[in-house]
């Protein structure tokens, strides 16, 4: 690589020292460093070996980057692709949040999923995140990521920041990864080096302002904010933190981390806010920033909503038993199609639909005709599905042809519904008609690729 750095970022660090600035530029012309994190509800072979990241326990470095595409493990949900400097989310949370909780979370900028999954793997099953994107070309993505991840208790909503304002005092936790100039991901992107400039950072400061004033009514008292960048500016770091505490009412967070991590901690020039920094040249991963927030106790009154108006809609879920454990959960119709959530979730169904614009919630089992299941691929992904259903088991090559949707000739002992296995994971639908399969996996996820096995 033969990248250089815009010595404008250099000239507008004002309050902070950049430990070694010719380190820093001689880091960005090594290749980026490739990382993954496994779903800790769908152990697999995959990278199980391989160096952890230190600040989270299911995040893996690479060697080197292989073709995910043609793994069928990726497309299983065994793991997603994540840079390895944002995992530090995890480490931050647990430090500040109480997992054994029922808790409600917010995923405001979620597209395309890598924090949404973390965070997603962290709740109890009783807790309910929302990972929502306001640019509908990054909800389809973020709504793929999350089927392959296969929680019940993740939620997808496409909707402004703005568009939560009814919605106060709710969040136990709110995900700000606010759109920056992402000068954090020039080795990942050196594209980005030529369209950065400082009338980018200034336009993305206040775009982040207004993010944070449109959702900070929504975060519950005690509630914590996690503001975010893949940016090293300060006007998109300290100076936000500044303007956070200056304007909001919230504490700053203190997060303990061991020294040897090369995470750099700072502290905001007016308010003293900590921030955390994520430097290449340092450590194992891009340019980062993580800063945490708690929202004051002030007599706020919390929302009330109505835990038994969603079950008024609720529908039958005999057809589900041969598939899922039905307990506790509740059966919702939309559009003659089953969908299922927590049974705990059901007041948030109608109160959601009454602000926002949800696109996917629970788990889309499939549409019921004549008595039978008609299942849907999100099904296929839930990682509670039953083991002892109907399955047929497939080779390496067998499961990049069917993930290309096309027809695969293997054997079935009976006709009807089989869930495809690879390596033990779920990899989605066929039905055996007897004189022909047919492939159900999603047309608009299927590998386009049509060479990919020589690839492999």
């Amino acid at each position: 690589m033969n990248l250089s750095l815009p010595q404008a970022l250099f000239e507008s660090f004002s309050h902070i020292t950049v430990p070694d600035i010719d380190q820093l530029n001689q880091a960005h012309q090594l290749p980026p460093v490739v990382s993954v994190r496994l779903n800790p509800a769908k152990p697999s072979k995959a990278y199980a070996d391989a160096m952890s990241v230190p600040w989270c326990p299911e995040g893996r470095y690479l060697d080197q980057r292989p073709n995910f595409t043609a793994d069928p493990l990726l497309h299983a949900g065994c793991y997603y692709v994540q840079e390895a400097s944002s995992m530090f989310l995890e480490h931050a949370l647990k430090q500040v949040v109480d997992f054994s909780q029922r808790l409600m979370a917010l995923d405001l900028c979620a597209a395309p999923g890598g924090k949404s999954t973390l965070l997603a793997s962290l709740l109890n099953e009783q807790s309910l995140l929302l990972s929502n994107e306001v640019i509908p070309s990054r909800v389809s993505m973020l709504t793929e990521n999350l089927t392959k991840w296969g929680q019940l208790n993740t939620w997808v909503s496409s909707n402004d920041p703005k568009q939560f304002a009814p919605i106060n005092n709710l969040f136990d936790i709110v995900l700000v990864d606010a759109p920056c100039s992402g000068s954090g991901l020039f080795r990942k992107m050196p594209d980005f080096v030529n369209d950065w400039d400082m009338d980018t950072v200034h336009l993305c400061s206040q775009r982040q302002q207004r993010i944070l004033h449109d959702i900070f009514p929504s975060v519950k008292e005690d509630g914590i904010m996690v503001y975010m960048t893949c940016s090293f500016c300060e006007e998109e770091n300290e100076d936000i933190v500044d303007t956070i505490l200056q304007q909001f009412d919230v504490d700053t967070c203190h997060i303990d981390m061991p020294a040897e991590w090369g995470i750099i901690e700072t502290k905001s020039p007016a308010q003293q806010g900590y921030g955390y920094r994520f430097f290449p040249h340092l450590l194992k991963g891009e340019g980062f920033f993580l800063a945490c927030f708690k929202k004051r106790n002030s007599g706020e009154k919390p929302n009330k909503l109505d835990p038994n108006r969603s079950r008024k809609n609720k529908t039958d879920l005999t057809s589900l038993k041969p598939y899922v454990d039905i307990d506790n959960k509740l059966g919702l119709l939309q559009n003659d199609q089953l969908i299922l959530i927590e049974s705990a979730h059901a007041e948030f169904a109608e109160y959601f639909a009454q602000h926002l614009k949800v696109v996917k919630k629970g788990i889309l089992c499939g549409k019921v005709i004549r008595g039978e299941l008609i299942p849907e691929h999100e099904l296929a992904m839930y990682t509670k599905l039953r083991r002892d259903i109907p399955a047929v088991e497939v080779s390496l090559e067998e499961a990049v042809r069917y993930l290309q949707r096309e027809t695969i000739d293997i054997e079935c002992p009976a006709k009807g519904w089989f869930v495809v296995r690879y390596e033990g994971h779920n990899l989605g639908w066929i039905k055996n008609l007897g004189n022909r399969m047919n492939n159900y996996y999603p047309s608009h996820y299927r590998i386009l690729n049509k060479n990919i096995l020589d690839q492999i």
